[in-house]
């Protein structure tokens, strides 16, 4: 493991021992606890409490480090039960590191969902769970486009995609990372035609600069506009967000930098629209940040492109089945 790894791991040790006593259980997931993490990582936490005044998510700067701390009730602890029902959402334990594990239950947990979500059981419950997924959002996007919102069922048409993308990169990497979505389908032949559909870049149309901080003035605009309160849109977010810029300019891949931002742009949209018609919210917003955020992808596309990513995500869903009958026929 690097050692920028083990140092961020200490801090997490140490913050939960000072700061989280509440906690039964704790364990960081993402760049850390993948063993990835450099000198632009954050630290993710999630942990478990019996005492509800502590639950939610917030940020915090630690020891020059910003940790993202996601705390849930002990009622919704992982059993054997919930994996059945919604096993996609318990994916983080695969990768996760223990940090406190106050009576082993974690531990076991861990230990129970490698060999789960290793298995073919545990393979055709993730597919059976992600379909779902993937067919409501490809429904949304085509009852758009019969309608004649093509800015909804875009985005909505994306979406499927990505999910389809990532439970790909799932079961053929045994890893789950927006940030490496595209890294990991540049592998695939057809990737090309990935990037001509998605309505990001070309890179060399796009100011990386400006679109750098327009994830800034996004943020701005939304505390302003009274979403002060969402841990998503706090100043930590935005120095983490611009921690991922700088890694990605570093390295040269600015069409992964493009689409992190199409990425974070359409969430933050996505959690203060407040369900309302998603192309009239995007409308409400200042010309000049629409045109900003044009420029990452929110435009609207044609009912040909926007099939043609349906198809796209139709293929993904199919490679991770045939992945499930080679690990059958092994």
């Amino acid at each position: 493991m690097r050692p920028r790894n083990l140092e961020l791991i200490e801090i997490a040790k140490k913050y939960v021992q000072e700061e989280m006593s509440y906690c039964t259980y704790a364990c960081l997931i993402g760049s850390v606890a993948r063993g990835e993490a450099d000198d632009f990582s954050d630290i993710d936490l999630i942990c478990f409490t019996g005492r509800e005044t502590y639950l939610g998510k917030h940020d915090v700067s630690y020891k020059g480090e910003v940790i993202q701390i996601d705390v849930k009730s002990i009622l919704e602890f992982p059993s054997k039960e919930l994996f059945s029902y919604n096993p996609w959402h318990y994916r983080y334990l695969v990768e996760s590191v223990i940090i406190k594990d106050t009576n082993g239950e974690l531990s076991k947990l861990q230990g129970w969902s490698k060999s789960y979500f290793g298995s073919i059981q545990g393979q055709k419950d993730v597919i059976r769970d992600v379909t779902t997924i993937v067919e409501g959002r490809k429904d949304y996007a085509i009852k758009q486009m019969n309608i004649g919102k093509d800015f909804a069922a875009t985005h909505a048409a994306i979406g499927a995609w990505t999910e389809a993308a990532l439970l790909y990169q799932f079961l053929y990497e045994n890893r789950v990372s927006i940030g490496s979505l595209m890294p990991t389908l540049r592998k695939l032949n057809f990737f090309p035609k990935i990037v001509d559909l998605l309505p990001i870049g070309p890179v060399e149309e796009v100011d990386i600069k400006e679109a750098s901080n327009t994830m800034t003035t996004l943020r701005l605009y939304l505390k302003n506009a009274g979403f002060e309160h969402l841990p998503s849109i706090s100043d930590l977010q935005d120095k983490i967000w611009h921690n991922k810029a700088d890694r990605l300019m570093l390295e040269g891949d600015l069409y992964n930098y493009l689409w992190l931002s199409y990425s974070e742009a359409f969430l933050l949209l996505l959690e203060t629209s407040q369900d309302e018609d998603f192309e009239s919210y995007f409308k409400q917003l200042p010309t000049a940040l629409q045109r900003q955020l044009e420029d990452l992808g929110l435009v609207s596309l044609q009912p040909e492109d926007i099939h043609q990513i349906l198809d796209i995500g139709d293929k993904m869903m199919e490679y991770a089945k045939d992945q499930l009958k080679s690990e059958q026929g092994s």
